[in-house]
Formats: structure tokens, sequence, C-alpha cells
């Protein structure tokens, strides 16, 4: 059962834009910036009032890249007076490398960060953002802020073909700066990530053996979640241990209310129970034991790679009701 959150629990999540400073392969949003400006200082703010009088506590600019915006620092403070209890930015990190800034944005009210790292090194870094400097950046980023005892930290990992063998190196990376959550997302067929999936895609049963490995280091965090992943990949085990919370599409809907951009991704299909438009569920889906949850596989992974794959992980995990 996927927990239901109040609504001052949920994230009210803020599109400020499309633009950013790295140019990552997988991306699924920033290609659209070629389609739509980045929003105003005016509309975002009409944003950040709606949001508190809806009685939400929580709120998250997200882009693109918030913090390359020259009204960030204000946006910030704003949450602040209006009386959220957080305020957070989704980011690359790079701008939180100059210390200035980064404190400057914490003074204004910014309590939580969740940082993007996709490398456990410089040359793979650069080989998925295809921005000179910009691990680098995000390391120091990083390192700025979890010196900071009123921020949270989190970091998003987004395994694709050329760096998902090295998962295990690049969680203990995040480990070792100190951070003591870590987020694992699916690689959405969109933008770039649609443009280039039959390049950057993994087969699910090699994916699997990854992910499983992370059973090792979970201990060194407090919690490590996963998105949008069908639920099938995860050994019995390792779904069940204690660092480890499965977010699949339809629990992104309880934890998150996203303003500014609402991409047409989920369809009600009932009080309950919500249908993913880019995924199919597949006839093993129809036994399986998170049927209700879990949305199934991306259909762009289907008619690439089959069903085969995920059938056999279905058995092997012990997901099927008998």
């Amino acid at each position: 059962m996927l927990k239901t959150f109040k609504k001052s629990e949920k994230i009210w999540l803020i599109m400020t834009g499309f633009s950013c400073n790295n140019d990552c392969v997988m991306c699924s949003t920033k290609p659209k910036s070629n389609n739509y400006s980045d929003r105003s200082s005016q509309e975002i703010e009409k944003d950040l009032i709606s949001g508190k009088k809806m009685k939400y506590e929580r709120v998250e600019f997200t882009g693109g890249e918030s913090t390359i915006r020259p009204d960030i620092l204000n946006l910030i403070k704003k949450a602040k007076d209006l009386g959220y209890r957080e305020v957070a930015v989704s980011t690359n990190g790079r701008m939180l490398s100059y210390n200035t800034f980064c404190q400057k944005a914490i003074a204004n009210g910014l309590n939580r960060v969740t940082f993007t790292l996709n490398a456990h090194n410089k040359k793979l870094g650069e080989a998925i953002s295809r921005t000179p400097k910009a691990f680098e950046q995000t390391m120091q980023g990083i390192k700025n802020v979890v010196t900071s005892s009123v921020v949270d930290v989190s970091v998003n990992t987004v395994p694709v073909k050329i760096n998902y063998r090295y998962l295990l190196q690049i969680g203990k990376l995040i480990s070792s700066l100190g951070v003591g959550a870590w987020n694992i997302l699916d690689l959405i067929p969109d933008g770039y990530g649609k443009d280039f999936y039959k390049i950057l895609s993994i087969k699910a049963t090699n994916l699997s053996v990854v992910i499983n490995s992370l059973k090792d280091i979970s201990s060194n965090f407090k919690l490590i979640t996963f998105f949008d992943y069908p639920l099938c990949l995860f050994d019995q085990k390792f779904r069940n241990s204690s660092p480890t919370h499965l977010i699949p599409d339809q629990g992104r809907i309880g934890i998150e209310k996203q303003i500014g951009y609402k991409p047409e991704r989920f369809k009600k299909l009932d009080k309950n129970f919500y249908d993913d438009i880019h995924k199919k569920r597949l006839q093993v889906c129809e036994n399986c034991k998170f049927s209700k949850t879990c949305g199934g596989v991306w259909k762009d992974y289907v008619e690439l790679y089959g069903k085969q794959e995920i059938e056999l992980l279905a058995e092997k995990h012990n997901c099927l009701d008998k």
C-alpha cells in the first residue's frame, strides 16, 4: 500500500523553466526549452502564494536549472517569508559551488537541496553532462551545502548504459560526501531520453543485477529511494529492507503536486488508481502483487527489448500471485 500524504506533507513543485547550464545526454526536459520560455518572477510568486493558500508547507523549485535564474535568491526569500516550512531546490549544484551564492541562498531560507550526480569521476561526469568542469562544480556544490547544519541534502542519479556499471562506486562516493539520502531514477523516454533511448537504455536483467548489488552499501544511507522502476527488478530481500523506499509511478502523485508545467503523463482511472501513458502493463503484470501500484514497463522498452526479461524477473523475484 502506498502511504497517503497529507497536503502539508506533499511538495509544491514549481517548474521555473527549462533553461539549464548542463546538456545531460539523458535529460527529459532541456529539449523543451526550444518551445517554452522560462517563467517570470511574477508567475512564480503567484505560485508561491497559491501554494500557501492551499496549505502546502513544502516548496521546491525545479527546472531545467532553477539556480541560474537571476531572481532565484529573491524567490527563495519570498518562499521563506510566506512561511513555507521547507524551501528546496533540485539542481545540478554548479551555482552552489560558488560559496558566496551558496551562503546567500541558505541565509535567504534554503533548507533542502537535491543534487544530481550521475558519475564517480570527471571523465564519466563530463561524458554525461556534455559540459566541461560540470563534475567538479557539482562536487564542490555538494561539499559546500553539506557543511551547513540547516540544510537537508539528497542526491539523484539516473542509471544509463554508460554509467550503470559504476552505480556502486557512485553510491560510495555520494556516501563519502556525507549525504544520507540517495534517489535512483529510471531513465524516462522523453526529450533526449527518448531521442537516445536505444543507446542509453539497459536490459532489465542487467540493470536488476546492478541495482540489487546496492544492498552491499545500503547501510551507508538513511534512505535509498527508487523512482519509476518496475518493481520486479528488485529481489524480495532488497525490496523489503529498511533503507529501501520504492516510488512507482502512482507514488509520485502522492508526494508532489507540480505547477508551472504539467506533462501529460498520468491518467486517472479511478479514485486510487492512475495509469502512466508512457508505460504498458504486460500480461504478466496482471498477476503481479504490485499491479495496483506499479505502472508497468516503458512502451519504448518493450518495443526495443520485448517482454521476456520482465517475465523472468517477475518470477525470479517472487512478484507473482500463485
